[in-house]
Parts: structure tokens; sequence; C-alpha cells
């Protein structure tokens, strides 16, 4: 007896679930964007889109659930048709610059910024996507005038300030990217990347001791952030502690880096 009712039970919950996938709301849809759920997601917003193509948000969250199933292309198509519905869409501008950068397109999404901007001159998000799509084209000049712009109009934009700290990195512009950097931790504490960079200016700085708690508390956070792991094992191996640099290399290795591999195949480690 008790099997029937089990089974009974699951088959009420499969048809309650077909059935929340068939008329779902636009609020059911963010739910599950928000859980990454990006098969029921699709799901969902292909039944409502039976009965109404006039949502940009649905379109948007298709194009989130097509970016999670790693089909750009669609992905791109849904992003632009929320555009097409709200020209004021500025999350959908910024994912859509996003899959062009990603697919090695970052001029067309220099152009496209561009002319949205026009129309939304003084907004964060889309200060900082362009200033991504700048870099990503070797134009760091202008990717740190708009990472600045982004930070000037939202200085609680972690997004913004961390990619303007990378890049006053890059230039050696190192009291200024700590600065923003620690910022950056004000808003969130929990931030394994920006630590990262954070160990990165210290190390430029030739402080190896600060360098190194920072590189270690990225890795605290999260044990798999490949770029703190790396530059761990280099730091230790810079400084001439071969053993420490072995086991953050291995560590490494273990996570799929090539160049990782590669260091440990240099004799000094030993086999």
């Amino acid at each position: 007896m008790k099997k029937v009712i089990f089974f009974i039970a699951v088959a009420v919950t499969i048809l309650s679930s077909c059935k929340n996938v068939s008329n779902a709301t636009v609020d059911d849809i963010q739910k599950a964007c928000e859980k990454e759920d990006w098969l029921t997601v699709k799901e969902m917003c292909d039944a409502y889109m039976k009965k109404d193509k006039s949502n940009p948000v649905v379109f948007k969250c298709l194009g989130d659930a097509y970016l999670g199933l790693n089909d750009s292309a669609f992905a791109q198509y849904s992003y632009d048709q929320a555009i097409a519905l709200d020209s004021m869409y500025v999350d959908a501008m910024v994912c859509s610059a996003e899959v062009l950068m990603n697919g090695g397109s970052a001029p067309l999404a220099i152009s496209r910024l561009r002319t949205q901007m026009e129309y939304i001159p003084d907004n964060a998000k889309l200060h900082n996507a362009l200033g991504c799509a700048f870099r990503m084209a070797g134009n760091d000049n202008e990717a740190q005038a708009n990472f600045e712009r982004s930070v000037l109009l939202d200085p609680h934009y972690v997004s913004a300030r961390r990619n303007l700290a990378v890049v006053q990195i890059y230039n050696r512009d190192l009291e200024d990217a700590i600065l923003n950097l620690e910022t950056a931790l004000d808003e969130n504490p929990n931030q394994a990347d920006v630590y990262n960079y954070m160990g990165l200016a210290y190390a430029y700085k030739s402080e190896p001791e600060e360098a190194e708690k920072l590189f270690l508390k990225s890795i605290s956070i999260d044990k798999k952030y490949l770029p703190a792991i790396e530059n761990l094992a280099f730091h230790y191996e810079h400084n001439g502690d071969l053993v420490k640099a072995k086991k953050y290399y291995e560590m490494a290795a273990k996570l799929g880096s090539e160049n990782a591999i590669d260091m440990l195949k240099n004799s000094k480690f030993g086999k």
C-alpha cells in the first residue's frame, strides 16, 4: 500500500511540475533563473512565449538560459530581442555585449554600446561593459576612462572598481589600485578574485609577506580559485621556497593548469 501511495505522490509531483512550467509567470521564470535551473528556465520561457512574445524580461531570461546551456548564438539572439522590445533595457545590453566579447567580437560590442549610450549616457553598467570591451580590444586608456566613469556614477559598483583596479595594477598605479580593491572588499568581504588582485598589487610593491597573506586569503574563500593558486606558487618559487611552490603548482595542475604542469617538469622541483 505504501508503494502505491509513493508512486501516486511522484505522479502528482510530476504533473504539478509540468503544470508549473506550462503556466509559469514572469516571477516564476525569474526565480528559476536565480536557481540557475537553465533547462527549466528555457522550458518556462518557451511555454510563456507561445502565449505572449512581447515581454522583454522573458527574452532576457531565455538568453540567460541559453548561455547557461552553452548556446551563445541563441543567447545573443534572445538578448537582442529583449533590447528590440525595450530599447532602455540595460541588463540585456550588457549581456549581449558580453556574448560578443566572449566570441571575439569586442569591436562590435564597442560599436553597439556606444550607440546605446547615446540614448543612455550616464549608466554605470554600460560604462563598465564598454570598459571591458576596450580592455579586450587592447585599448587600456579608453578602458580605464570608462571604468573611472562607471565608479564615479556608482561608487558602490564593485565590478567596476575591481576592473579599474586591474587596469591600475597593469599600469603599476598600485596605491590607487589597492584603495579601489579595499573599497570593493568593504562592499563584500568574500571575494576571492579581489584578494588575489590585491596580492598581485603587493607583490609588485615588493611586499612579499603581505602578498602571501592575500593569496592565501583568496584560496581560503575559494579553494579552487586557480589564479590565486598559480600566483601563490609563482610567489613561492620567486622567493626561493621550492617546497611550497611545488605544493601549489601541484594543486594548480590538478585543477587543469597547463602552465603548472609545465612548471612541474622543471628539474628543480624533482620528480
